[in-house]
């Protein structure tokens, strides 16, 4: 069957409805060279931009393919509804002041929605799209008439970054370029599953402030892995993701934006934090040049620039290994005399412009097996010299790197100082032509990082990826810290021995469970003890849980006055604790379930040790979290201590995350749970459920 987008991105036939308000798209559709069908509907005129015009809708000779409607909102919506009675497939809706405007708008929206029906559509507030394999714009704008072999697909819910994109001087070719709109109807996440089914596409930039079918996405992140096309992402207004605090820490603790950065990492999604940094990567993807390994060759012609490139490439976690053995003989043998055998490699002026001697040194340099190789120079200004000299020194890197599995950059460390000219020579010898120190870096850090993670998520399960189920709105409750546990030791979490009674019979309990005893006030509102009081740690006889249960009736009465204390929790102490471990689940309004381990205790939000996992919380995933916390090194033994019981503390975090994915809790959250020499142990809980959850415990 048919990709339902398919009449997006390659109509046989187009239909532009408007006045004279489309002329620029109209000349730009011309300008391309699309080769099908076009016509515009409008009564008031013959003729658009040597188009022909027809009255409506009705009165076209057959049933456009795609439609590009840029008339009044009102207006708009009729249309739609007539095109999708004339059997059109699909519409770039350009028509604006739809949900973007508030409720009035959202009201509008609702409409056009129900007017579309099943058809394709891009926006409303869609700048269009352009296609640069099978030329065809449907665009309100000129981004470049051109055609391309191959390259990368954006996919923006904006127009300024596609402008972005073709302004900047980058060479990166594309192959596709969208802007969605507010997403109404076809989402960025389908045109991006879209566009990777296309064999000349070879990966896609995404650029959005908000995804509304998060699960779509998954779907295609999945794909991407599968094909071996990255995503690259670039995600603005992070501030506003997760912005509704949870009872929780974890919002405070790991920034609003952070949801979204997880749910990048588990789906193998590389993310940006600049223009210049997301084209860049784009283009070394394009390229072919994500290093399979971080061993990393430098060769210049100064020794200035490549110990700067040495110390960015360390920075960035790549390793500069040494020439030795029987490189080292051959190198001096080729080398000018003033040069020394090394990496960075300086051939020095004496070998400026040699392209026979240069090609002999990087061939001896690359028999010791470096995954990437990098040259580095700037060049100047166009029409200022000749560069033809430069061009020696990418020519013989070129030569050096035929038939090696290694990547090949030519990087100019300032991002103006490589023009148009030198990058197509550059290109044209299959390297790619890199424009900035700093996002150099970052792009082969990326792209490094994806080939890594891309074998651990095949290996983990692709199916899982897209096979989280979203939690749909519920009346849920917080439970009392009892019930909780008792919930989460049935699902296979460790608790503590512990006994429900009165304060007045809590000595009795303790009694009965053996010193020493936490006290604790039992409330589904008392969400964090601590700060009013509520708790009692390490009592070691019947005076002192006396002496505690008058203390804590007096510090709530002072400051928790609403809560009175009517029952108490009666807890075994943990002993020989080698480390606390905060956990929390929760849903995110933008992304769904994640997870958050963190350092413990009362001062977690002090010292901001945390990590964030977007679902699905397998034990593969869970362990890596946890080896980015510093609290990790304390349960592997810090300075010749004890070490904590680590398998008993992932036993416990993947059946807690088994737990609420299973019973699509809210949120749940253990601070701490405490690590010992033997077990795991979670000693507070906060958990919110459903009504029918809470009836069921």
């Amino acid at each position: 069957m048919p990709h339902k987008l398919e009449p997006l991105f390659h109509p046989q036939a187009v239909v532009f409805i408007g006045g004279s308000n489309l002329n620029p798209a109209l000349k730009y559709h011309r300008d391309l060279g699309f080769a099908g069908d076009t016509w515009i509907v409008n009564p008031k005129y013959s003729d658009l931009e040597g188009y022909p015009c027809f009255p409506s809708v009705e009165s076209l000779p057959y049933a456009p393919d795609l439609a590009f409607v840029a008339i009044r909102r009102e207006a708009a919506i009729d249309v739609i509804a007539e095109l999708r009675r004339k059997g059109c497939r699909a519409v770039v809706c350009n028509a604006a002041g739809f949900a973007e405007t508030g409720s009035e708008g959202s009201d509008l929206q609702a409409k056009l929605l129900a007017a579309s029906g099943d058809m394709a559509l891009l926006g409303p507030n869609s700048v269009g799209l352009v296609n640069f394999i099978n030329p065809m714009a449907a665009m309100m704008d000129h981004f470049g008439v051109h055609t391309v072999d191959k390259g990368v697909a954006i996919v923006s819910q904006g127009g300024g970054l596609l402008c972005d994109a073709v302004f900047s001087d980058r060479g990166l070719a594309i192959t596709h370029m969208v802007g969605a709109g507010n997403q109404a109807v076809t989402g960025l996440e389908s045109c991006v599953d879209y566009l990777l089914d296309c064999d000349r596409v070879t990966a896609v930039g995404l650029s959005f402030e908000a995804i509304h079918n998060v699960p779509g996405l998954r779907k295609a992140a999945a794909k991407a892995l599968r094909l071996g096309k990255p995503i690259v992402a670039i995600k603005f207004g992070k501030t506003e993701a997760g912005a509704q605090a949870a009872a929780s820490h974890t919002a405070s603790m790991t920034g609003a934006g952070a949801a979204w950065e997880a749910l990048f990492d588990r789906l193998g999604i590389i993310s940006t934090n600049s223009e210049s940094e997301f084209f860049e990567t784009l283009k070394l993807i394009d390229a072919g040049a994500i290093p399979k390994g971080r061993r990393a060759l430098v060769t210049a012609v100064s020794g200035v620039m490549g110990v700067m490139l040495a110390d960015h490439l360390s920075a960035a976690g790549f390793e500069l290994p040494q020439p030795t053995g029987e490189r080292v003989i051959k190198l001096r043998e080729v080398l000018p005399v003033m040069a020394t055998p090394g990496n960075p490699q300086d051939v020095t002026m004496g070998a400026w412009n040699d392209l026979a001697r240069q090609t002999a040194i990087y061939s001896a340099l690359l028999e010791e097996g470096y995954d990437v190789a990098l040259m580095v120079q700037n060049y100047p200004r166009e029409g200022m010299w000749d560069i033809t000299e430069y061009e020696a020194q990418v020519e013989a890197l070129g030569a050096a790197c035929d038939g090696r599995d290694v990547a090949r950059l030519q990087l100019a460390p300032m991002v103006d100082c490589f023009p148009a000219h030198a990058r197509q020579h550059t290109q044209s010898l299959g390297l790619a032509a890199m424009q900035g120190l700093e996002e150099c870096m970052k792009a082969l850090s990326h792209g490094v990082w994806w080939r890594e993670r891309r074998d651990a998520l095949i290996s983990d399960g692709l199916d899982r990826l897209a096979d989280v189920t979203p939690i749909a709105p519920a009346n849920r409750v917080h439970l009392d810290e009892a019930t909780a546990k008792s919930l989460l030791a049935s699902a296979g979490v460790a608790v503590p021995t512990s006994i429900v009674t009165s304060p007045e019979k809590a000595h009795e309990a303790a009694e009965n469970i053996g010193f020493p005893v936490v006290v604790k006030a039992l409330d589904a509102r008392l969400l964090h003890k601590t700060e009013v009081g509520a708790v009692r740690l390490g009592l070691t006889s019947l005076e002192a849980v006396s002496d505690a249960i008058k203390q804590m009736r007096d510090d709530m009465h002072r400051l928790a006055p609403d809560i009175p204390l009517r029952s108490v929790l009666v807890e075994s102490m943990t002993r020989d604790v080698v480390a606390e471990v905060m956990v929390s689940i929760s849903v995110d309004p933008s992304v769904g379930p994640v997870m958050m381990l963190a350092g413990g205790g009362i001062e977690a939000e002090l010292w901001n040790d945390s990590t964030l996992i977007a679902a699905p919380f397998t034990r593969p995933e869970i362990e890596r979290a946890l080896e980015r916390l510093k609290v990790t090194a304390r349960i592997k033994g810090w300075r010749g201590r004890p070490a904590g019981d680590r398998v008993a503390l992932l036993d416990s975090l993947e059946a807690l995350a088994q737990f609420a994915l299973a019973n699509e809790v809210e949120e749940i959250e253990i601070n701490p749970i405490l690590v010992g020499r033997s077990g795991a142990v979670a000693v507070d809980a906060v958990l919110k459920i459903s009504e029918q959850q809470r009836s069921v415990a």
